[in-house]
């Protein structure tokens, strides 16, 4: 916050959290990182954090290995049918609003200060009172074909409502913001670009203590080829299948592809060349991993591949830089500004240029070393004080 900015004393706060339930997933990491530090920030006077249609305590922080492993409060088939039905969903709309509208009424009473809501994840619960809207990414109108069909009617139902609620807007890249203006048409003005950062944990693991988790999954150190992401189309794991099928047999069966990650929508790695290389050993599918052991198979990998086609900002690319591990990813999206100088940056459509990438850091150790080195300054930028400082500002903005 500049010097000039007008201070407003303390504020309440209703944080949407549903990405803390379920396999979290990187909005999930970002909202939970946020809550942790708001919890405990001076401006913050009372924070509930919205989960479904309840204003939680955040006390429910410290309950999370409990909350984080039920099932996702998320759109469920039947819930989308029923939100497509304008007479339900209007009425739905309206006891929502209402539980909101009482939860920020008693969070009021209790503190004497404005209340506003801020949605962490693009599309706000109905709300009376002052809204402000994180948007991590608008590949679901760049390419609706990166979603399922469903999800992305819900989001173009929805969205207009959000963009009249909301007083401002938080993008996590400057490349979303630009989206935002260009295909939402949102008056730059409106939005304030905070960046997500890194926590600690987040580190380079030394080979003595990653070797349980190596062995368990039955790699060597610095001996395979790590992507990491829930598996679905945007990804682009079937091409970096096929990158990986271009190298030779040699460096192929030395340096394993390993996929962490839960399984999203749309046939990924399911087909005939999936299926063979599993069989050979050169694709591993260890499904979804807790922090702990992603880091470890994050800083003992020989390289990570983040080629997703499209990203708001990427955050799997600053983990694995932070980790220690030289990084390929795509020249596109917001990676291109994301990874800055400390990746080496492909067409995510070009296989070739992405198996050759690939093989110049596996042959080429002096590369891998200066990737690693440039990679652990360039995150240091990243930190999860920043981004709430950041929030913080943009709240600030919205209520004066």
């Amino acid at each position: 916050m500049t010097h000039s900015e007008p201070i407003s004393p303390g504020f309440g706060l209703l944080l949407g959290a549903d990405g803390l339930t379920g396999r979290r997933s990187g909005v999930g990491r970002v909202i939970l990182e946020a809550a942790r530090l708001l919890r405990a920030d001076p401006a913050v006077a009372d924070l509930r954090l919205l989960i479904g249609e309840a204003a939680e305590s955040p006390d429910l922080l410290d309950r999370l290995d409990a909350v984080s492993s039920a099932p996702d409060r998320g759109l469920s088939p039947l819930r989308a049918a029923l939100s497509a039905l304008p007479g339900l969903a209007r009425l739905r709309g309206l006891g929502v609003r209402r539980r909101l509208d009482r939860a920020a009424a008693e969070v009021a009473a209790r503190t004497g200060r404005p209340v506003l809501y801020h949605e962490m994840n693009a599309i706000a619960r109905p709300f009376s009172g002052l809204t402000v809207v994180t948007v991590h990414d608008l590949s679901f109108r760049a390419d609706p074909a990166l979603h399922p069909p469903a999800r992305v009617a819900w989001m173009e139902r929805r969205l207009p409502a959000t963009l009249r609620q909301a007083s401002r807007f938080a993008a996590v890249s400057a490349f979303t913001k630009a989206e935002m203006v260009a295909r939402l048409g949102v008056a730059p003005g409106l939005i304030d670009v905070v960046e997500p950062g890194l926590a600690a944990e987040f580190r380079p693991t030394a080979a003595e203590a990653a070797a349980p988790v190596l062995a368990r999954l039955g790699l060597g150190d610095r001996c395979y080829v790590l992507a990491v992401s829930t598996l679905e189309p945007r990804k682009n794991f079937d091409r970096l299948l096929a990158a990986h099928l271009l190298l030779p047999a040699p460096l192929r069966n030395r340096f394993p592809l390993v996929v962490a990650g839960g399984r999203g929508w749309g046939r990924v790695l399911e087909g005939a060349d999936a299926e063979r290389a599993e069989a050979a050993g050169t694709l591993r599918l260890p499904g979804f991993l807790p922090d702990a052991d992603l880091i470890a198979l994050y800083g003992r990998a020989a390289v990570c591949a983040y080629p997703s086609l499209y990203e708001g900002f990427g955050l799997p690319a600053l983990e694995a830089m932070a980790c220690g591990t030289p990084l390929v990813t795509s020249a596109t999206s917001a990676l291109a500004d994301t990874a800055g100088d400390a990746a080496l940056k492909v067409d995510p459509f070009d296989t070739e240029a992405l198996s050759g990438a690939l093989r110049r850091v596996l042959e080429d150790d002096a590369l891998a070393n200066d990737l690693r080195a440039r990679g652990l300054v360039h995150v240091t930028r990243y930190t999860w004080t920043r981004m709430t400082q950041g929030l913080i500002s943009c709240w600030r903005r919205a209520l004066n």
